[in-house]
């Protein structure tokens, strides 16, 4: 079901019909708090684009019902991403941006879908702070349920940005894992070892596993590879996942062929962390994978092998019409 202008407004209701939660700030309540908003990442076979106007028309209802928060323009965030010209959207990348801006916070996210569900990864990230970025994940059955969720983050972000507790009744979101790092290289050579570079905390010492997802374009996503944490990985860990490119499903892979790989971590509760996504292409020419320089905190000599990544590539041209 497409995401259609009633929907909208049946979800910004509740925006003029609830009163405010009165429970006090912690921070000046002058302050006015800016936030910026990225545009969401969509990996999806359909064109989904028009999900982006309706996420940027729900998250900035939602925030700005508060008082003390603005969203920036987004002529002045896209400017900055057109000045920048990032090769991809992560944290590091978010902050210099909205530094540029002069923004507090800044909004990141994707939405991937597949024939079974819909899958949400967002944050709200601390420009001038060093501290962990509020995050959502969540799988949904269709589009529509999707934007509820999302209407829901955006209030939270709301109440996060401002200092408000949460209010009576409704317990406290659960701690979840959290990627603090991750970097791997952009264009590599078929048939090379890729090296996937993790570094992840959680502060209950519940990490159980790491997920990677592989997204083909014309392909779609391969099933999910997982690798299992040691008991000693539970509470943090640093390393990498090792992913040999070549199949035995193909010879040969067609030049320039674009893929997404998206990690993650789950905890023993099914509590999924945050994602990092990186654009990776398969060129020839390029360099060896393990020519590039890798950069902090994985550029170490300790960094450890935490498992491999278990994916065979299919080359599209030589799939049956």
């Amino acid at each position: 079901m497409k995401f259609r202008p009633i929907f909208l407004f049946l979800l910004l209701i509740p925006i003029f019909t609830l009163p405010s939660p009165s429970i006090p700030q912690s921070g000046d309540p002058t302050k006015v708090y800016r936030v910026a908003i990225l545009p969401f990442m969509i990996h999806s076979e359909e064109n989904l684009d028009y999900l982006r106007e309706g996420i940027y028309d729900i998250l900035t209802s939602r925030m700005t019902a508060e008082e003390g928060v603005v969203v920036i323009d987004r002529s002045i965030v896209e400017r900055a991403l057109y000045d920048e010209k990032p090769t991809r959207l992560d944290e590091t990348v978010a902050r210099k941006i909205g530094m540029r801006i002069g923004a507090d916070y800044i909004v990141l996210g994707s939405i991937t879908k597949t024939r079974a569900d819909v899958s949400l990864d967002a944050r709200l990230i601390s420009v001038a702070e060093e501290k962990p970025p509020f995050t959502v994940s969540a799988q949904q059955k269709s589009v529509d349920e999707m934007m509820l969720k999302i209407s829901d983050f955006a209030q939270d972000m709301g109440y996060k940005i401002l200092g408000r507790r949460a209010m009576a009744g409704q317990p406290d979101e659960p701690r979840r894992p959290l990627i603090t790092h991750a970097f791997t290289v952009e264009k590599i050579k078929y048939g090379d070892i890729l090296k996937v570079y993790i570094e992840a905390e959680d502060p209950n010492g519940r990490m159980a596993r790491i997920g990677t997802v592989v997204d083909q374009a014309g392909y779609g996503r391969y099933p999910i590879s997982w690798v299992y944490l040691k008991p000693k990985d539970r509470k943090y860990f640093k390393g990498y996942l090792q992913w040999n490119t070549f199949s035995s499903k193909t010879s040969i892979l067609s030049e320039g062929t674009p893929i997404t790989l998206t990690v993650f971590v789950y905890d023993k509760s099914g509590h999924r962390s945050n994602a990092f996504t990186f654009p990776i292409m398969f060129e020839s020419g390029v360099k060896r994978a393990s020519s590039y320089q890798v950069p902090s905190p994985f550029d170490q000599k300790d960094i450890r092998k935490l498992g491999s990544i278990n994916v065979e590539l299919t080359d599209l041209t030589l799939l049956p019409p």
